[in-house]
């Protein structure tokens, strides 16, 4: 009876350990939203980003982490998820017609992956988008609150400039008669907070080695 209780939590504590292995991992989704409002007035799409339109958001790592995929993209790099883009009142578009995001200038190497709402992240496709991975520089925004993620491989500071405008949903070609607006979004790649402190700590350890080695 020992035996047979004692092998039957031993293969309840592997089926425990086996979950936990398989379990999904999804990427952070820290600091609150910063969302990129845009409205259509007389034909013209009007744009502006919430509270500081200058802030730089950080793009964190978090090193040993995998994701779950399509979600592994974003692997041992810096990302942020915080700007959404979301309508500023009521859209309408003639038929055939919606709004896009297109890239006007973007600093080398960040990167942009497609998302959706924040708390659905394992819903989201982490398609490459706006030119990432050779993609169309052109992205049609379905109209509802979306935030993207945006990664980065090596620490820095990083923006991209886009230009918002009404176009023809089957080529993307804009439409005669709608101005477009434009938005700006500036990051800066740093290490998470908790890595930081394993960097300072493996300093102090290393220069202790050292002084022990003398």
């Amino acid at each position: 009876m020992k035996t047979g209780s004692t092998c039957t939590a031993a293969a309840v504590l592997s089926m425990a350990v086996a979950s936990a292995c398989s379990a999904d991992v999804w990427p952070h989704a820290d600091g609150m939203m910063k969302h990129i409002m845009v409205a259509l007035e007389n034909q013209t799409i009007m744009v502006h980003v919430e509270g500081d339109p200058l802030e730089s958001l950080e793009m964190l790592r978090y090193p040993g982490e995998s994701y779950t995929p399509p979600a592994d993209v974003l692997n041992e790099k810096f990302y942020n998820s915080r700007y959404g883009w979301m309508a500023d009142g009521f859209i309408s578009l003639p038929d055939g017609a919606g709004v896009f995001v297109s890239v006007l200038s973007s600093d080398a190497g960040l990167e942009v992956y497609e998302g959706g709402m924040r708390s659905m992240k394992h819903m989201h496709t982490y398609a490459p988008i706006l030119g990432t991975a050779g993609s169309d520089p052109s992205w049609l925004w379905g109209g509802t609150m979306v935030h993207n993620w945006y990664a980065a491989s090596k620490p820095g500071s990083y923006s991209a400039t886009y230009s918002v405008y009404v176009g023809d949903v089957a080529t993307g070609a804009p439409l005669d008669g709608y101005t477009p607006g434009q938005a700006t979004v500036f990051f800066h790649a740093v290490p998470a907070p908790g890595s930081l402190g394993a960097l300072a700590l493996g300093a102090v350890v290393a220069g202790r080695r050292r002084r022990e080695v003398r």
